[in-house]
């Protein structure tokens, strides 16, 4: 593999567990970031090994019984069994009050531990950056983040990345530093603003980025990888991550 010949990268997107080995090689050697809901989903994707496939622990915050089954010997098992924890975070659906401490115990189950974070906070994002403020965690990454620009530059000074994709403003995307930009579909969600067809399609976004930066495609993906790689040497994770990874990431130089 040649730096030119980076397969494309989707740091977040949901897969179910249950997925072939054909339907992932319909991927066409895409590297995802696999979310799950619940923690049910979770224990599903931890038995799989997919070299392609980074599988998250999920709690999502707008699903009320996911994060009622969450607790202690749940979280540490999710930190041993997964380098990716996501999606996580905070909702406007649902109070507020049980969603903030599942997440805060959440960071307390990550601090110190090799593993990434996938955070949700749509409609709470002054609140999310709250409770990082409090529980900071090198490997946050803020999905489809809507936040103020003060609020983006709150997050950057925390340390956060921001995964985004096609579906995000212009100006949005402005405000966010490239070095911390990494991609997502957030498949199969909004599919029609995405332009994605399946997880791993971000030909639109790079597209985008390239155009707007008056650069390349391949130049734009070899800087998510770049990203990606500084990403996973402040948190120590780049070990614990699949074999396509591994290999992309060596690719890239990085």
């Amino acid at each position: 593999m040649s730096p030119s010949d980076l397969p494309p990268l989707d740091c977040h997107a949901h897969i179910a567990p249950d997925v072939t080995g054909r339907q992932i090689a319909g991927l066409n050697g895409a590297l995802v970031f696999a979310m799950t809901r619940t923690p049910s989903e979770a224990r599903a994707a931890a038995r799989r090994s997919d070299p392609t496939l980074a599988w998250g622990f999920g709690a999502h915050p707008g699903l009320p019984d996911a994060i009622s089954t969450v607790n202690e010997t749940v979280l540490r098992e999710a930190v041993q069994g997964h380098v990716i924890v996501g999606e996580v975070g905070l909702d406007r659906r649902g109070p507020h009050g049980p969603q903030r401490e599942v997440l805060e115990a959440i960071l307390h189950a990550c601090q110190g531990q090799p593993v990434l974070l996938s955070l949700h906070s749509t409609g709470r994002t002054r609140q999310l950056l709250a409770v990082l403020r409090q529980r900071p965690h090198p490997g946050a990454v803020l999905h489809w983040f809507n936040g103020t620009p003060d609020e983006i530059c709150e997050a950057v000074a925390l340390g956060c990345y921001f995964s985004v994709n096609n579906a995000m403003t212009d100006d949005r995307l402005a405000q966010i530093p490239t070095n911390r930009m990494l991609p997502e579909t957030d498949f199969p969600a909004s599919r029609k603003s995405t332009l994605a067809s399946k997880p791993g399609d971000i030909h639109a976004l790079e597209k985008r980025l390239a155009r707007r930066d008056c650069s390349h495609e391949n130049a734009v993906r070899h800087g998510f990888y770049r990203t990606l790689g500084g990403l996973l040497a402040v948190t120590g994770a780049r070990s614990r991550m699949p074999s396509g990874f591994q290999a992309a990431l060596d690719a890239a130089g990085v």
